[in-house]
């Protein structure tokens, strides 16, 4: 006899649940309203967070584009992980086929799992691209330079060649001028993209559109199948240069600088995202059996090449005020370049919360493995699975978060923010959860807390034969670099769009 069901009671006898994680790209702590943004709303990042867990202490693994994405996907923080800077003596480095990602091991538990959007931690040809790291269906780009551009050539599903040829002739170097914070694109009264140097301007693919149907099909092609599914959401918004293809409510006021306005808009566009997915999942059934993750990358970005997180300053944009009060910002290891906003949403399982606990994004490792019926256990990680905190039962807690970027290295111990520019540097040490802006340096008063910071500072960051260590001069990685170009170890270089190198190459 037929048994007839809905796809949802099917999906309600998976006992793990669909796992989705959204990750925002350069999204800063203040640019979402649940976090304090004043000049616009994001109603449905604030749903989310409203009916789930939101953590005022969270943070990426590293404060840039690879590094983080590489250790959300491994669960390895910089200094033990096989992505650590955005490149290496090689190049733009890759994730290997020793490497253990997060979508490898949920697929081992019966998951079927999904990639769209930015990748950048393996290049086309290389072992690192994800439909060779555990993803079924992959979409989006793999390269993160590439990346940078929203009206791409083509775009990659698994190892295809996607073709846009409407928008061959966009000129994505001149997105990078920002000299005198003068608008660059065109929108028309309806608030509408017009790219003027295409053969006909208002014909283009703007990229964040195909990659979300592709994450709405992939929930819609496993609706009523009787496994659960993972769903890498990686999108690239709201990383700069600035461009998107409706400026909508942000198209006003006019006395405003534009490039704030696109920005607003960027992060509205990935509101609407996030609404579109949770509709998608009601739609169908599946709400209550997904469990959704929503984070950034990396901390205080914004839009152009002289103003989006190159320091020293990192000053607040002025009208959108959305940096959080902290100081540096995107790649640097200061609370600015790493505090992310983060949420976990998970309807009648996850009591809604705010929560100040110490968090960071390779918790998510441990936690799917473990959310799949898995043992977390089973695998070397830096993270904790976050279940028994959203659950309200014990969380034993992190000893400490170890942060490096080149030559620089910070912790968060408790309540402690330890900092030290280079290994030959003293170990500045700060009240970070009173003193958000560093300011204070108490490592005079507090010298037993000072010296165990520098013993794991000196000892917790496990020396690579590609990328810079903190304890590498220039010249060592200048040696490093020579050697890989010797031993035929350089990886290729991909450009968008004809570009032969960026401003910040030329510096």
């Amino acid at each position: 006899m037929l048994s007839f069901f809905s796809c949802a009671e099917k999906q309600e006898e998976s006992t793990p649940p669909n796992i989705v994680f959204i990750l925002a790209d350069d999204l800063s702590y203040r640019d979402i309203s649940c976090f304090g943004q004043q000049r616009y709303k994001t109603p449905n990042i604030d749903a989310l967070a409203q009916s789930g867990v939101r953590f005022t202490q969270a943070y990426a693994a590293a404060p840039e584009c690879a590094p983080s994405r590489g250790c959300l996907m491994t669960g390895l923080h910089t200094g033990h992980g096989p992505i650590r800077l955005n490149s290496s003596a090689r190049g733009q480095d890759n994730l290997r086929d020793e490497d253990i990602t997060i979508a490898e091991v949920l697929k081992e538990q019966g998951y079927t799992t999904a990639f769209v959007g930015k990748w950048g931690i393996g290049l086309p040809g290389t072992e690192g691209v994800p439909y060779k790291q555990g993803f079924d269906f992959t979409f989006g780009f793999y390269d993160q330079t590439r990346a940078h551009t929203y009206i791409p050539e083509y775009l990659w599903e698994n190892d295809k060649k996607v073709e846009y040829p409407d928008n061959l002739g966009f000129d994505m170097y001149s997105r990078y001028d920002y000299a005198g914070n003068k608008a660059i694109n065109t929108y028309n009264p309806e608030g509408k993209l017009r790219i003027n140097e295409l053969n006909n301007p208002d014909k283009y693919v703007y990229a964040q559109n195909p990659i979300h149907d592709a994450a709405i099909n992939f929930i819609d092609a496993n609706k009523c199948k009787d496994k659960p599914f993972f769903l890498y959401y990686a999108t690239q918004l709201p990383h700069g240069p600035v461009i998107l293809d409706d400026i909508g409510e942000m198209n006003q006021p006019e006395d405003v600088n534009q490039l704030s306005r696109e920005w607003a808009a960027m992060v509205l566009k990935l509101d609407k995202a996030v609404g579109s997915i949770v509709s998608k999942l009601k739609k169908e059934g599946l709400y209550d059996n997904t469990i959704i993750f929503f984070a950034s990358d990396n901390g205080y970005s914004m839009c152009g090449y002289t103003a989006r997180g190159n320091g020293p300053e990192w000053k607040d944009d002025p009208w959108l005020r959305n940096k959080g009060p902290f100081s540096g910002g995107k790649f640097s290891v200061l609370e600015g370049g790493c505090r992310v906003p983060f949420i976990v949403h998970w309807p009648q399982q996850i009591a809604p919360d705010v929560s100040s606990e110490v968090v960071w994004l390779p918790d998510f490792f441990p936690t799917a493995v473990n959310l799949a019926g898995g043992d977390a256990k089973l695998y070397k990680t830096d993270g904790q699975d976050l279940m028994p905190l959203l659950k309200g039962e014990d969380f034993e807690g992190h000893d400490y978060l170890y942060f490096s970027r080149r030559r620089e290295q910070a912790l968060r111990m408790g309540p402690w923010k330890a900092y030290r520019k280079n290994p030959d540097s003293q170990v500045c040490l700060y009240l970070v959860e009173e003193d958000t802006y560093t300011e204070r340096d108490l490592a005079a008063i507090y010298p037993e807390e000072a010296k165990r910071a520098k013993q794991i500072l000196d000892t917790e960051h496990q020396p690579h034969p590609w990328y810079w260590d903190p304890t590498d001069s220039a010249e060592d990685f200048a040696k490093k670099k020579t050697k890989a170009r010797d031993t035929d170890n350089v990886l290729p270089v991909y450009r968008p769009n004809g570009i032969k190198a960026f401003p910040w190459e030329q510096k």
